[in-house]
C-alpha cells in the first residue's frame, strides 16, 4: 500500500514523534502525550521494552505510525540531538 503525503507533513510529524520521545525519556512513568483535539497527533510510549512511540492523528484517514527505538532508557539520559527521522 503506498501513502501519499508531503515532506512538510513528515517533517512536521516526526518533530511531534522526537518530542514525545523526549518527554517520555523525561517522565518514564507516562504512556501518552499530546492533546485531544480533533486533527492533533497523539503518541503512545509502545513496544516491548516501551521504547517505541506510536503516532496517531485524530483523523479518520490517517495512517499510524510506530517509530521504534526512540525512548531513551535511564535517569540523566536526555539527548538532545536524537534523530528518529531515519526510522519512518
Amino acid at each position: 500500500m503506498t501513502r501519499t503525503t508531503s515532506i512538510a507533513q513528515e517533517k512536521t510529524q516526526i518533530k511531534f514523534a522526537e518530542e514525545a520521545a523526549e518527554y517520555f525519556t523525561k517522565h518514564p512513568e507516562h504512556s501518552s502525550y499530546g492533546d485531544l483535539v480533533p486533527g492533533s497527533f497523539i503518541a503512545l510510549r509502545w513496544g516491548l521494552g516501551d521504547d517505541c512511540v506510536l503516532v496517531l492523528k485524530l483523523d479518520e484517514y490517517f495512517q499510524n505510525v510506530n517509530y521504534q527505538q526512540a525512548v531513551t532508557k535511564g535517569e540523566g539520559n536526555h539527548e538532545e540531538d536524537q534523530d528518529i527521522s531515519g526510522m519512518v
